[in-house]
């Protein structure tokens, strides 16, 4: 199995970060696909190493709710590199992504960093449902949705976690910076079109080592990709 991960650099508008989309079209990259970009697209890959076959990746359809590890291979096409797995065989599914990539400095502060990510793809309220948790991720974005209205969780653990920054991105320029309420949860209104992306964190000033490298704080990332199809009939 492949691990992936997010590396913050210097500045947090070059950030990269774990990103899973699924493409069926066969003139496009036809598979799974796990980039560590920006963003959900293919890029140079350069710290993919840091994860080859260190991580888990795993589908969940309707049928097989429970968590199926697959195996993820790297992909190379000119000057881009990523990983692709194999086609969910379900219209409805939730593609899981974990990875550690280890302790990473800021500055003079050494964090050790844990990376998650998802892909949901449903027609349904039901669906969304019943794929909507990952249960085997330690940090989850639970998304809800009611109408025109969307609802996502931030779950640490199975519990959800206050104050923490989402930030939301979709077509048309589409953004939004919010802090989840008491209950762990930000609201929005569905987009019109487009995919929408998800990513927030939960950080821990746990202090300890790993690999032989002392950290101060440990910090877990996540993403969640919503296709533009998902549950678009409400409940």
């Amino acid at each position: 199995m492949a691990a992936f991960a997010l590396l913050f650099v210097a500045s947090p508008a070059n950030a990269h970060y774990l990103w899973i989309s699924v493409d069926r079209e066969p003139a496009k990259n036809v598979g799974t696909n796990i980039y560590f970009e920006e963003a959900p697209h293919p890029g140079d890959g350069s710290y993919l190493n840091h994860f080859l076959g260190k991580s888990d990746v795993w589908i969940r359809t309707i049928e097989h709710p429970n968590p199926t590890p697959i195996r993820a291979v790297e992909m190379k096409q000119r000057d881009k590199r990523w990983m692709r797995t194999a086609l969910p065989s379900a219209d409805e599914f939730s593609v899981d992504a974990y990875g550690k990539f280890g302790v990473y400095s800021y500055g003079q502060t050494k964090v050790l960093l844990h990376y998650y990510a998802r892909t949901l793809s449903v027609d349904s309220h039901d669906a969304m449902h019943e794929l909507g948790r990952a249960e085997q991720m330690d940090l989850d974005l639970l998304p809800h949705d009611e109408g025109d209205q969307f609802e996502f969780t931030l779950l640490w653990l199975g519990k959800p976690v206050a104050g923490r920054m989402v930030f939301v991105r979709g077509e048309d320029g589409f953004r939004k910076n919010t802090k989840t309420d008491a209950s762990g949860r930000i609201q929005l209104q569905r987009p019109p079109n487009g995919d929408l992306t998800l990513r927030s964190s939960v950080e821990f000033s746990t202090p300890g080592k790993e690999a032989g490298e002392h950290y101060e704080k440990v910090r877990h990332n996540i993403t969640l990709v919503l296709p533009k199809s998902a549950a678009a009939d409400g409940p």
